[in-house]
C-alpha cells in the first residue's frame, strides 16, 4: 500500500500523467511502481522476485485501460478514478495472498521504529498527497469551480493537506469525544467562500476521506 501511494501519487508528476497517453509513459510509471514495491517488500514478502514483475504488468494493463477507456469529465470520471484505485489495491491484496504471506502474525522490519514510521506514512501520504488528487477529481466530476485545476495550485493544495492531515491526526490518535474538532480546519478554510456550494462539496469529500482512512487505521 505504501509503495502504491508513493508511486501513484508522490512520484507521478503531471508531466508523467500526460505522457501516459503513450506506451512509454505507461511503462515508466509501471516500472517506478515495481522499483518502489521491490524496495519496500523484499525484506518481508515471500517470493517477491516473482510477485513484483507480475504487479508491474498488471499495473500497466489497468492504467492502459483507464487511459484508453476512462472518461475525463463528469461524475463517471470520479467513479472510474475510485474504481481504478480499488482495482489496484485488490491486486495488491491478491499478490500478498499469492506470495504465501501469513496474516496470522504481525509482520514488520528488523527495526520496530522503521516499521511504525512506514506504517503511519501510508495514511498520512494518502490523505495529504492522494487526497489532493481525489479533491481534484471531485471538482472535475461535480464542476465545483470553473477551473478545477486551481485545486492543485500550491496554496489550495497546501491548505487541503493541512485540513486533511489535522483531521487524520485527531481521529487516529484522540478519543472520539474530540473528533468533532477534526472538521474545524475544513470549516475555517471553506468559510471565506461559504456562498459557493462547490467548496462545501470539496470540503466534505476532503474531510470524509481523512475520517474514513483514520478509522480504518485506528482499527
Amino acid at each position: 500500500m505504501l509503495a502504491h501511494v508513493v508511486a501513484d501519487f508522490v512520484l507521478q508528476p503531471y508531466e508523467l500523467v500526460k505522457l501516459k497517453n503513450r506506451p512509454l509513459g505507461l511503462t515508466i510509471h509501471a516500472v517506478v511502481h515495481g522499483v518502489i514495491t521491490a524496495i519496500l517488500v523484499a525484506p518481508v514478502l515471500p517470493r517477491w522476485g516473482l510477485i513484483v514483475p507480475m504487479l508491474v504488468v498488471v499495473h500497466y494493463l489497468l492504467d492502459w485501460l483507464k487511459v484508453a477507456r476512462g472518461p475525463s469529465a463528469g461524475p463517471v470520471s470520479l467513479v472510474v478514478f475510485l474504481a481504478d484505485q480499488a482495482a489496484h489495491l485488490t491486486v495488491l491484496l491478491l499478490a500478498a495472498l499469492a506470495s504465501g504471506l501469513s496474516f496470522d502474525v504481525q509482520i514488520g522490519y528488523a527495526s520496530p521504529a522503521a516499521t511504525t514510521v512506514l506504517y503511519y506514512a501510508i495514511p498520512y501520504l494518502a490523505v495529504t498527497v492522494a487526497g489532493a488528487i481525489l479533491v481534484y477529481q471531485v471538482a472535475v466530476a461535480f464542476q465545483t469551480r470553473s477551473d478545477p485545476g486551481l485545486v492543485l495550485a500550491w496554496r489550495e493544495r497546501l491548505a487541503g493537506m493541512i485540513e486533511r492531515g489535522l483531521a487524520l491526526t485527531v481521529v487516529l490518535f484522540l478519543r472520539p469525544s474530540l473528533w468533532p474538532a477534526a472538521v474545524l480546519p475544513a470549516l475555517i478554510i471553506a468559510w471565506p467562500a461559504r456562498q459557493a456550494r462547490g467548496r462545501w462539496i470539496e470540503a466534505a469529500w476532503s474531510v470524509g476521506f481523512a475520517f474514513v482512512l483514520a478509522l480504518l487505521f485506528r482499527m
